[in-house]
């Protein structure tokens, strides 16, 4: 039971990416708390959503539905990049074990031990732990990548010094 449970556990880290990739051209993004007055008269206070185009030292630039807007680093107060690797691990383990419980208990309770064909609780869980978590395995794995997971990446913050030497600041 345990072996199926793994593997099922390691189907869903396979599939699922869970590497965090820096800001990049072509990541999806969603720009959060934008301070910049065009974005702010196109988008309203809604997060805007799209991908990166580029990605210079001051500004990144961002295609979304109504075109592309070039944003200043100064102006972004929040930065998230999409990756669907934590839904895939997370929907395959879930969906390994609720396989599991249900198959297992729809065959302790359907079974009669007074019957000629009784199967016994210990079959059962064998049954459940060979069929029921590698089909809900791959179950919760299709429902896994059907949303998207953001996590938050540093927006770059370059500041020019009184001494004119140039200063990198990252926040986290």
């Amino acid at each position: 039971m345990l072996a199926v449970l793994a593997l099922v556990a390691a189907i869903g880290s396979a599939a699922g990416d869970d590497g965090r990739q820096p800001l990049r051209e072509g990541a999806r993004v969603r720009v959060l708390g934008v301070e910049d007055p065009a974005a702010i008269a196109t988008l309203g206070k809604r997060p805007l959503v799209g991908r990166v185009v580029s990605v210079q030292t001051e500004t990144v630039t961002v295609k979304t539905s109504r075109g592309a807007l070039v944003i200043p680093f100064k102006n972004i107060t929040r930065l998230e990049i999409s990756h669907r690797g934590r839904n895939l691990k997370r929907g395959a383990l879930i969906g390994g074990l609720v396989g599991f419980a249900v198959v297992t208990t729809l065959f302790v309770a359907a079974f009669d031990e007074d019957d000629d064909y009784a199967i016994s609780t210990g079959e059962s869980f064998a049954i459940g732990a060979l069929l029921g978590a590698p089909v809900g395995g791959v179950i919760g794995l299709g429902v896994g990548a059907l949303g998207a997971s953001w996590h938050d990446v540093p927006v770059p913050r370059v500041a020019v010094s009184r001494r004119a030497a140039l200063t990198l600041t990252i926040r986290f």
